[in-house]
């Protein structure tokens, strides 16, 4: 009655999970089934071998080989090798671990193979698998590979009670994990190795080995092996005979195993049914050992069923009951012998030593190439050498021969160095007079230009000097024949003002000649002011708001709305301030000089002035523009021109854009462009490259 009692809640428990499993498989074989698509079913059929893998190997290995052949089919080796993992893994649980060995070196031989990384299973279709959630490249994909197997080949030795071989097989796979940072799978290998201590008896160290696998598994929140590690640290400490923290341990396995990991939740009911003292606390043991027996059955597992039947008989046998003692020694036997009986051994051993062999031959067979290679390197440094001696015997002869032509080539090409040296003095002294005739035309058109400019000027200064000295003049005549009379007193203060006003009007014009002398000497000659770093931002708008305040104080019915847009990110660069000012200064000033002349134009005209700082690839664009009556197409291209203006005469000197475009050409190696349309616009784009240095 007890026993049924125990049967129907593992029953329970079983089905809760086969529930929460069943969902998922139904799930995948209906896609399957529609799925017309070989490139997708690879990861169909791999999720489905997974998932059967702790509940059901046989439809795991069923489903495995489905993958294997249509990876073959499709040449995905490195899909195949995984298969053959998956197969190997069937077979463990299966108890067949001959076929599991030699699926083992089936996969093992593709992912050793380099020429497995040419065709890779594209990442679209990669399995959900959580061991392989991470992107690789093709050749970590195979070190992947190639440690998986190494993992499930350390499991199979364990089954065999081999750890001095397990932990070989697990030293690789940790040693492929650091190259491929796969770390679940580096957590599955510090699980097995940590077993393999425990067996040989290095307690603290499958304690350490633990340690870090937990640690690993709750970082990743990789759970589904959570179960195993708790299982196995109540293995340790049973070892430690601590029996009251393994037995905490063991329980926490099956709690925790029933959710992801059933096998653990067998192997901890058969482990924990062993801590309890005999015959005083038989129940207890009875009712893990029959739990952990009836997990093992319903997972299929001979190993786990063996171990059950073992610890019942164990059990019985303390207790005094004898009948069930013996029949559960005799499925003992009989299971052992299915699993371990000659054959099998001698199968497996013959897989191991036919393995043995191919490496032993691989080994001579790569001596055997590396002595051929040493062999073809000899061979090739004796041709190489008779080689070279005949080419040197060769050239030898073939100099004797050269020398006799090379002097008569050197007399030749002695004339012809003479001809070519002749014929360079002459392109010398035709580019020097080349250059010389292209200053002076450049030089007689500034001179053209600047005679034309101060010429206007100078005649008003010499036309109101002569005025002024024949005013002079009859001012003294009047004032000899007059005795300051009334009209005397008059016609001299008429002349004292003329005289005034002329004065004014000289200095007027005399200013101007010196603006336009000034002006072309700035053009000429650069400021050899030292860059500075500057933000552009803060520059700009501080020669905006004196330019505006400036231009308000001469007219004072103007204003203006104005916008500033300046890029969020600091706009330093090495520019000389003064002279870049002086360019914002012009900009500005002539935007305002053309929206006041709309203005008074259009009464219902609202000037509006526009001006952003913007970052585009290492350039630090500066944009002015306005919506004044614009620039016309036909004089766009003159604006840049030195002496060039549309302002009335003595109002401008022509030189402005001329000094701003050779500033930002030539001094800031930048650039300055217009757009306009007439009637609506005009706007001015400075562009400065930031990589520009203070040199």
């Amino acid at each position: 009655m007890i026993r049924n009692l125990f049967i129907s809640m593992i029953l329970m428990a079983s089905m809760n999970f086969s529930l929460a499993q069943d969902s998922h498989i139904d799930s995948v074989k209906e896609e399957l089934r529609r799925s017309q698509n070989d490139t997708a079913r690879i990861a169909l059929l791999s999720d489905l071998s997974v998932a059967y893998q702790q509940i059901r190997p046989d439809s795991s290995y069923k489903y495995s080989n489905m993958l294997l052949e249509i990876s073959r089919k499709l040449h995905y080796p490195l899909t195949e090798a995984f298969a053959f993992s998956r197969i190997a893994y069937s077979l463990i649980d299966l108890g067949q671990y001959p076929k599991s060995l030699q699926a083992i070196h089936e996969g093992v031989k593709l992912a050793e193979d380099p020429a497995s990384e040419k065709n890779i299973l594209p990442d679209k279709y990669a399995s959900s698998e959580e061991y392989h959630d991470f992107k690789l490249n093709p050749r970590l994909h195979r070190l992947n590979a190639l440690a998986e197997l190494y993992q499930i080949e350390g499991i199979l030795y364990s089954n065999m009670y081999n750890p001095r071989k397990e932990m070989q097989l697990d030293s690789q796979v940790l040693a492929l994990v650091d190259q491929t940072g796969n770390l679940r799978l580096k957590c599955r290998a510090q699980i097995t190795l940590g077993i393999a201590h425990t067996r040989s008896g290095s307690l603290n160290s499958a304690l350490q080995l633990m340690d870090s696998a937990y640690s690993l598994a709750s970082k990743l929140n990789f759970s589904r092996f959570v179960g195993s590690i708790l299982l196995n640290y109540g293995r340790i400490y049973r070892a430690m005979h601590n029996k009251e923290k393994a037995s905490d341990y063991f329980r926490e396995a099956i709690k925790q195993g029933r959710v992801e990991y059933p096998r653990a939740v067998a192997a901890a009911n058969i482990d924990n049914s062993g801590l309890f003292p005999l015959p005083a606390y038989k129940d207890s043991a009875l009712f893990y050992a029959y739990n952990g027996l009836e997990t093992a059955k319903m997972l299929d597992v001979p190993e786990l069923i063996l171990r059950a039947y073992d610890t019942l008989g164990r059990i019985y046998r303390a207790i005094g009951k004898n009948d069930s003692a013996v029949k559960y020694m005799a499925l003992v036997i009989r299971m052992k012998d299915n699993l371990f009986n000659t054959r099998q051994t001698q199968q497996f051993q013959n897989i191991e030593y036919a393995q043995q062999q191919k490496e032993q031959e691989l080994q001579n067979a790569q001596k055997s190439f590396k002595n051929r290679l040493i062999l073809y390197g000899v061979l090739t440094w004796a041709i190489i050498f008779l080689v070279i001696a005949a080419i040197l015997w060769r050239n030898n002869r073939n100099k004797q021969k050269a020398y006799a032509l090379l002097q008569q080539q050197k007399h030749e090409t002695e004339n012809q160095k003479n001809k070519a040296e002749s014929t360079l003095k002459e392109l010398r002294a035709t580019q020097a007079q080349l250059i010389q005739s292209e200053k002076m035309a450049s030089l007689g058109e500034m001179s053209a230009g600047i005679a034309h400019e101060i010429q206007n000027p100078l005649n008003f200064v010499n036309n109101f000097s002569e005025l002024n000295s024949e005013l002079i003049s009859e001012l003294k005549s009047g004032l000899r024949q007059e005795s300051l009379s009334a009209s005397g007193y008059k016609l001299s203060t008429d002349i004292l003002r003329n005289l005034e006003e002329n004065s004014k009007k000289i200095t007027h014009h005399g200013k101007r000649a010196d603006a336009i002398v000034k002006g072309m000497l700035q053009h000429s000659n650069l400021s050899l002011s030292k860059k500075e770093l500057s933000d552009i931002n803060e520059l700009t708008q501080e020669y905006l708001k004196f330019c505006y305040h400036s231009y308000r104080v001469k007219d004072k019915n103007f204003y203006c709305e104005i916008k500033c847009s300046f890029d969020a990110d600091p706009a330093e660069i090495y520019v000389v301030p003064q002279d870049l000012g002086r360019v914002l200064l012009n900009l500005f000033n002539n935007s305002f000089y053309a929206m006041a002349g709309k203005m008074r134009i259009d009464k219902d005209y609202v000037p509006q002035l526009e001006i952003k700082t913007a970052l585009v690839e290492n350039t630090i664009e500066i944009t002015i523009r306005d919506n004044g009556p614009g620039i016309p197409e036909k004089i766009r291209e003159k604006i840049f021109q030195p002496f060039f203006t549309t302002k009335p005469a003595g109002q401008g000197t022509g030189l402005g854009l001329s000094l701003a475009y050779d500033i930002i050409t030539k001094e800031h190696g930048g650039t300055i462009g217009i757009e306009s349309r007439e009637g609506e616009y005009a706007e001015f784009v400075i562009r400065l490259p930031q990589n520009e240095t203070s040199s």
